[in-house]
């Protein structure tokens, strides 16, 4: 699969990299970009709190320009990521 994702500086988008990411079964978006972290690019920024107690939503994103999370986002065919639109740290992190 392919996924996109745009890249920030904490002041402006620094444009759209593509990846291709092995396709598996229940592949989500989070794990896509887990994968590419650990396998092509780790300065990827992104947040995510996954079996911490009180502390999920974290990896809350624009997906094919829907709000959801990454980690329950199906990664097939394209898919395209993006920080929302306010308080962008950098890449995929928001601030509060």
């Amino acid at each position: 699969m392919k996924l996109n994702i745009e890249r920030h500086d904490g002041t402006r988008s620094t444009g759209v990299e593509t990846y291709d990411v092995p396709d598996s079964p229940g592949l989500t978006v989070l794990d896509a970009v887990l994968w590419i972290r650990e396998h092509h690019d780790p300065s990827i920024a992104v947040r995510f709190s996954c079996r911490s107690a009180n502390a999920c939503k974290e990896c809350l994103a624009m997906i094919d320009g829907e709000r959801t999370y990454m980690c329950t986002y199906r990664a097939v065919d394209e898919v395209t990521v993006k920080a929302l639109p306010k308080n962008i740290v950098r890449d995929l992190v928001t601030g509060s």
